[in-house]
């Protein structure tokens, strides 16, 4: 019994009547990383905050750390536990300083001292030097730290505060490959020290480089806890989706038509230069690079949210100024934005009023929306896309990644785009839901759309697109025909100074 930290029994939650979580077993061990699996709304978030102390379980759920059973009222609870939590969204205050940062769990050990500051530093800088990050210091501000930098001292602030376990939550969905290979090596190096981590990610590839053991969530049910030498990235998937899934990325071969966008060498002062390229009706095009590149900046050039300072586009072969995105939308242009809960929804609303909101002037007379006919697209399009709800009026921040993902793009479709620009297509969404999006993706490009996506996940770059511009702080370094690109070749341009 000694080598479990932390034992989970019967654990259940429930919410408005609605079961999220069944009757969840589960035994962590002392030193290990611990994948946590399973598709959005699996019920991974609410355990998660079970075990953090954000929640309490139903009735009959026991939590036991350290062979003590123990009650968690709040998160400061399991922190006296020594159970820290790092969540996708990071809870760091960006005007404090990172010593301020990282002692601020353990300020009850600091009375009389409390602006004791060289203290502070000494603690951080003892911290960053543990974890081999000394390029980050005690006194920068947090504000000015990547957001790699930042987990990091999500991740100093744990050990400090004498974390046995940590819970990480999908720590990679923001950061380049380098950093994520960084980060890597710090969950590692914590794990030969003893510490337990739950590790969430819907990055496969992730799980198979650093996890010891995996359990798998589904419809709020534990599946299976296995070993992961003794599974296989297909067993692995099927377990997650409840159904085998032979071709993680579909890609829908289809002719190419005519060009539709062209930029002839296209600047913007001080943020990208000298960019040139074509795209078909009917082609994927992808652009790939590191976080820095401005891939998502290029974007909004051709979505008219930036100006262009000197070059030509070309949209149909005749010149393309966009002044707004007003002019983009009426040139038949659409853009799926990368952070769709800041950008591309209003999460306080129903799902069919995102999905109509485009459309809405069509849908309205002298003035007055059409309810009724805004419910019936929003509809339509819920059916055309297999958006998973109870209800066209369901809050949209309600629903699972996967689905707010569909919303995000669906509400384009009516509007019938003939250029769609897709940054960071399936960012956050599980296995499942990344190969409906791909699928819709192929059905649009069958249609004649021509599609622009931004991915910094390189197998989904490389399978899904038919041509690649790789691109390295600002500079447009090459392009690659389908087949021809390789994860390496890629990486290789994309750190090309």
């Amino acid at each position: 019994m000694d080598e479990y930290v932390l034992e989970l029994e019967n654990i259940g939650k429930t919410f408005s009547g609605v079961n999220v979580l069944r009757g969840i077993n589960l035994r962590l061990k002392k030193g290990e990383v611990h994948a946590l699996l399973g598709e959005n709304g699996a019920g991974k978030s609410t355990l998660i905050k079970i075990i953090s102390g954000y929640h309490a379980p139903d009735e009959g759920g026991v939590i036991r750390a350290m062979g003590k059973d123990v009650t968690f009222e709040n998160p400061k609870d399991a922190i006296k536990s020594s159970i820290h939590t790092i969540y996708q969204e990071l809870t760091l205050c960006p005007d404090m300083t990172v010593a301020e940062n990282i002692v601020i769990d353990k300020q009850d050990q600091f009375r009389g001292i409390n602006q004791n500051t060289g203290m502070f530093r000494k603690i951080a800088s003892e911290a960053m030097n543990k974890l081999r990050q000394p390029e980050i210091k005690p006194d920068m501000l947090v504000r000015r730290l990547s957001i790699a930098q930042q987990q990091v001292v999500e991740i100093a602030k744990a050990i400090t505060a004498d974390a046995n376990i940590i819970l990480m939550d999908e720590p990679t969905s923001s950061i380049s490959h380098q950093d994520a290979e960084r980060l890597l090596q710090i969950v590692r190096a914590l794990r030969d020290e003893g510490v337990t981590i739950i590790y969430i990610s819907h990055r496969i590839h992730e799980i198979f480089e650093i996890a010891d053991r995996v359990t798998v969530l589904r419809d709020g049910n534990l599946v299976d806890t296995a070993e992961r030498k003794d599974i296989s990235e297909a067993q692995l998937i099927s377990m997650m989706v409840g159904r085998d899934i032979t071709n993680v990325y579909p890609k829908r071969v289809v002719p190419t038509g005519d060009v539709v966008l062209k930029l002839d060498n296209v600047s913007c002062d001080g943020v990208f230069s000298g960019v040139s390229f074509e795209v078909r009706k009917g082609e994927i095009f992808g652009i790939g690079g590191l976080v820095g590149a401005k891939r998502t900046e290029l974007l909004e050039t051709i979505f008219g949210l930036r100006g262009a300072t000197s070059g030509k586009m070309y949209l149909k072969g005749a010149e393309y100024h966009p002044k707004s995105p007003e002019d983009a939308i009426g040139n038949k242009i659409a853009f799926v934005t990368e952070d769709r809960k800041k950008t591309g929804l209003v999460m306080c609303l129903p799902v069919y009023e995102n999905l109509s909101m485009i459309n809405a002037q069509k849908k309205s007379r002298f003035g007055y929306i059409n309810w009724e006919r805004m419910r019936e697209l929003g509809e339509r399009l819920i059916k055309a896309l297999s958006i998973r709800l109870n209800r066209a009026d369901q809050i949209i921040n309600t629903l699972s990644g996967g689905n707010q993902q569909k919303v995000a793009l669906g509400k384009w479709l009516d509007y019938e785009p003939e250029i769609l620009l897709f940054d960071e297509p399936t960012r956050g969404i599980d296995i499942g839901a990344k190969t409906e999006i791909y699928n819709i993706m192929g059905e649009l490009a069958a249609r004649g759309v021509a599609i622009i996506m931004v991915s910094s996940e390189l197998p989904e770059l490389i399978s899904v697109t038919d041509n690649i511009m790789v691109m390295c702080e600002g500079k447009m370094k090459g392009v690659m025909k389908r087949g021809e690109a390789t994860q390496e070749s890629v990486m290789s341009l994309a750190t090309r100074l």
